[in-house]
């Protein structure tokens, strides 16, 4: 009886934000969920008779078309004196990918300094998209310069990492961690780091700049250093762009070396942001005998508009822009278009990093979007994509190839 009134006395909760804590803050506790249920229709390119049919030509008219469930994560988070930790699974892909490897974030950090230093699963320190939330992302999908192109299937990794605001208006942030998700082995290694800088920050009005480093270095047992653009959505197509270490020949271990640059500017309602990336890869490909490495670009120019006047919100600890709380009766109504480019460059009729025998290999996709927040942690998104997978031509006097895709999605997304 004694130990009831003393759990009760002792804990309060705050509905604002779900955590159960005591009077002391020594201890907390905190559920928090998120469930995005995503309709596609896919309209394939038709097969051109000219040339043999690649990407989307390949589907027949209902293929991939559907519901999806995108993500059903259960995130609990709280704190032990001064150790925080988070653990977060994906329910949505266990029956493909079973727990462990279902984990999503699965850390515990400590303050150190100005910063925070955190030990586990989460995010390497790369990217203005890439570091936005699900929840929070203006488009259903990430740009080519995030884990759907430039990092593929890196998204969340083992290992440490530190990041700190310096100051107001500058963070920075390192990491080192193996290419593995928990159920995997250890293997292979990533190690870099991002700065940012914000020169203009006040409420409603902020000017990023930033720009991150990274090298992943992978073997026959970790996670391979590739990119893959995905064009067309979650269940659009996947693109090779090239594979470090697929040459024949090549040595066990190969790396991929990024290097990012971002900058984003929100002035009221108006949101414009854009990324890009450059990395080589190495040992791709063979020419004349000799082992070559080749270099993706890939960019995004992104803007968004709140037709009901909300102003986006900026995430100091994440070096990133969320969504606000809808203010209006009928909640927050935003607009937003996205052009987005990658490729690699070193693709040609005697050069062949991306395996297609032809000379060139490029994705470029335009995704029109429309959100609608009726409530706090309840959103509506309509996605357009206008998608083009460029192979180029396979030699003179042949026609050039490319897969025209378009995909409308829908997503309902619910978070607390």
């Amino acid at each position: 009886m004694l130990a009831n009134i003393c759990i009760v006395s002792c804990y309060a909760e705050n509905k604002s934000d779900h955590r159960i804590k005591t009077a002391d803050g020594n201890f907390e506790i905190g559920l928090n969920g998120r469930g995005h249920l995503d309709v596609h229709s896919l309209y394939p390119d038709q097969a051109n008779p000219d040339y043999p049919p690649f990407g989307s030509q390949l589907l027949s008219s209902n293929d991939r078309d559907g519901f999806n469930w995108r993500r059903t994560y259960a995130s609990l988070t709280g704190k032990v004196y001064g150790v925080n930790f988070k653990f977060e699974n994906d329910f949505a892909v266990n029956a493909t990918t079973p727990f462990p490897h279902s984990l999503r974030e699965a850390w515990v950090s400590t303050k150190l300094g100005p910063g925070q230093i955190t030990l586990g699963q989460f995010k390497a320190y790369r990217g203005m998209e890439e570091l936005t939330s699900s929840n929070e992302l203006t488009l259903m999908e990430r740009p080519s310069t995030s884990s759907t192109g430039i990092y593929t299937g890196r998204q969340f990794l083992t290992g440490i990492g530190y990041k700190a605001m310096i100051r107001d208006n500058i963070g920075i942030g390192a990491d080192v961690m193996s290419l593995s998700h928990f159920g995997l082995p250890i293997d292979g290694i990533t190690y870099g780091g991002r700065a940012v800088w914000l020169p203009i920050n006040k409420e409603g009005n902020i000017l990023h700049l930033g720009f991150s480093i990274s090298r992943d270095t992978a073997n026959k047992d970790s996670l391979s250093a590739n990119i893959v653009d995905i064009y067309g959505g979650r269940l659009g197509i996947n693109k090779s762009l090239g594979i470090a270490g697929a040459s024949s020949g090549a040595p066990n271990s190969n790396s991929q070396s990024t290097f990012s640059t971002e900058a984003a500017y929100s002035i009221g309602p108006l949101t414009l942001q854009g990324e890009y990336a450059i990395s080589n890869l190495d040992n791709t490909h063979q020419v004349n005998g000799n082992i070559k490495d080749s270099t993706i670009h890939a960019f995004y120019v992104q803007g968004s508009w709140f037709m009901t006047g909300e102003n986006a919100v900026y995430r100091k600890d994440r070096g990133a822009f969320g969504k606000p709380q809808p203010g209006g009766k009928w909640g927050a109504l935003e607009i937003a278009g996205r052009y987005d480019l990658a490729e690699n460059i070193n693709q040609n009729l005697t050069a062949d990093p991306c395996k297609t025998g032809t000379s060139k290999c490029q994705v470029q996709v335009i995704t029109l979007g429309v959100n609608w927040y009726p409530y706090q942690g309840i959103r509506f998104m309509l996605n357009y994509y206008l998608t083009d997978a460029m192979i180029g031509n396979a030699g003179l006097g042949t026609l050039t190839r490319k897969d025209s895709l378009s995909v409308l999605s829908v997503r309902t997304q619910i978070s607390f």
